[in-house]
């Protein structure tokens, strides 16, 4: 039993279907979705929203730090479809009962995803040739390589990087906001200040709050299967208390930046609304992929309010 629903097994398909309040939701489609439905459906599941999100949100710290994001933002872009798309390759064990809308269409999304990872590889190896930086091919490689072993077990072993007890939660938005705000200061020849501390700082906290969400949702599927994470220990009430403490954290961070003249007067409301939606939205017994959007469009809103001050 899992917040009020029951996960059983349809015998006849050896799939898993659960009952939320007297409605089943199957683990298969009863009918096709219209086209546009489809397409929508496409975009998000091959992960162009969550990179379009990152990307956004890189370019605000850099606009922020005054440092140019040309030469980092398609990395990002590309870098962001290569991961999450070549993980979604590799089916995980959980998937089933964590987000069952992409365990549906992962069949016939798989040609559109290697389609996808093979031009996203190709643009990560050809704009550091592009823009002089060919040393950068290094530590993409590397990334790369170790990546690819986040939901794969590394040969030999049973261990995958999304087994390190209670890091995943973590490790990923402080990876990837060294990425975003730290590395483009760094190939500048900058020194790190205050500013670009504060900075990092306050998208870790964005990140990490998106992160949280993602492994709120994955509960139940994670605990069966044994991957340990903050969420699976804290349960769910315990995971809403500690999000509520990053959402307060992440509002003050933002506050404080729109007091420093480096975030507009709107930076804090939009992030207030951002956070209370997501935390309303955490209560309600939403479908797994509609949580991961409202979680993905947070990232989205410092992008929103900077473009609105443009």
């Amino acid at each position: 039993k899992h917040e009020g629903s029951v996960y059983l097994l349809d015998l006849k398909l050896n799939r898993p279907f659960i009952l939320i309040c007297g409605s089943i939701y199957m683990a298969y489609e009863a009918a096709s979705p219209n086209w546009f439905k489809s397409f929508l459906i496409s975009v998000y599941l091959l992960e162009l929203i969550g990179a379009s999100a990152i990307t956004a949100l890189g370019c605000v710290a850099c606009r922020i730090l005054k440092v140019d994001w040309g030469p980092s933002a398609p990395l990002w872009f590309g870098g962001y479809l290569v991961v999450y798309n070549l993980d979604h390759l590799y089916s995980d064990p959980a998937d089933s009962l964590n987000t069952p809308l992409r365990f549906r269409w992962s069949a016939r999304l798989r040609p559109l995803r290697f389609v996808l990872v093979c031009l996203s590889a190709a643009l990560l190896l050809i704009w550091p040739l592009a823009t002089g930086r060919c040393w950068l091919l290094v530590p993409i490689v590397a990334a790369l390589g170790a990546f690819y072993f986040y939901s794969r077990p590394i040969p030999s072993t049973r261990f995958r990087l999304k087994n390190l007890s209670y890091l995943k939660s973590l490790l990923a938005p402080g990876v990837i906001a060294f990425i975003l705000v730290l590395w483009p200061v760094l190939e500048t020849g900058r020194a790190l200040q205050q500013k670009e501390w504060l900075i990092f700082f306050w998208i870790f906290l964005v990140l990490t709050i998106n992160s949280l969400v993602f492994d709120y949702r994955d509960i139940f599927g994670d605990r069966l299967i044994g991957t340990k994470t903050i969420p699976t220990l804290l349960g769910h009430k315990g995971t809403r208390g500690l999000l509520v403490l990053f959402a307060a954290a992440l509002v003050l961070t933002t506050m404080a930046l729109s007091w420093l003249g480096l975030a507009g007067v709107l930076m804090p409301v939009a992030l207030t609304v951002g956070c209370i939606v997501l935390l309303l939205s955490l209560r309600a017994q939403m479908q797994p992929a509609l949580l991961s959007l409202f979680a993905d469009l947070l990232l989205l809103l410092p992008a929103i309010v900077e473009f609105l001050r443009w």
